[in-house]
């Protein structure tokens, strides 16, 4: 993305924290988000599903719906997240990307995304997709309904769905310190561990490492 915009949505994400906590209450959030735009250094765990094998069943402890992501459920975003959120998803629809949103009473709680072309517009890891692959990604609970099944609902939904497509392999990177979405794939979904990636931006420069599972030994440098 450009630098400008990237900068423009960040602003419109700040003055929606502000709104919704107060300056006092955001100013933690925006401290952060302001001290990563010259420096971020971030650690995934990259991890792998096959699809060609059965899915366990997810049991939520809520009544839920789970469909499609459409144009129209843009607006319902913001609701439940940051307004930059609403304007990445409509270039994904865009790009014909899959999403799956999940609702609660009528109210979304949660959604989750995939695609099977590698868009640096909206990823920031230049990862490698191979035939048949399929890349899971932007997994968001809302946080009064977390620790009820709902990312694992919607996860098993989506590659469900994948493999009726004919795809045969789900992928996602990870942060090290994002236990709830680990312990979905790793535990519930039933992946394994594949590699490690290092993602490091100082300034508008980036640079990617990628490890593989053994010992997590470097496979190779890019520089997005």
């Amino acid at each position: 993305m450009d630098p400008l915009a990237h900068f423009l949505d960040l602003t419109e994400d700040w003055r929606y924290y502000i709104r919704r906590d107060g300056f006092v209450g955001a100013l933690p959030v925006l401290v952060g988000e302001f001290a990563r735009l010259s420096f971020n250094h971030l650690k995934y765990l990259l991890v792998m599903r096959s699809l060609d094998e059965p899915l366990p069943a997810g049991q939520p402890s809520i009544a839920y719906e789970i469909r499609p992501f459409t144009q129209d459920d843009l607006a319902a975003v913001s609701e439940i997240s940051r307004p930059s959120e609403a304007k990445l998803f409509a270039r994904r629809l865009s790009k014909g990307h899959v999403g799956l949103l999940a609702l609660h009473a009528g109210r979304p709680i949660g959604y989750a995304w995939g695609a099977a072309t590698l868009d640096l517009e909206v990823e920031k890891i230049p990862l490698h997709l191979e035939p048949g692959d399929v890349l899971c990604s932007d997994m968001y609970t809302v946080p009064e309904y977390r620790g009820k099944g709902v990312q694992t609902a919607l996860t098993l939904a989506r590659l469900q769905q994948f493999r009726t497509l004919g795809y045969h392999r789900a992928i996602c990177y990870i942060a090290v310190g994002n236990s709830p979405s680990l312990h979905v794939w790793q535990r519930k979904i039933g992946c394994r561990t594949v590699g490690q990636i290092d993602f490091l931006r100082i300034g508008c420069w980036s640079r990617v490492r990628l490890y593989d599972s053994t010992e997590f030994h470097l496979m190779g440098t890019s520089n997005p």
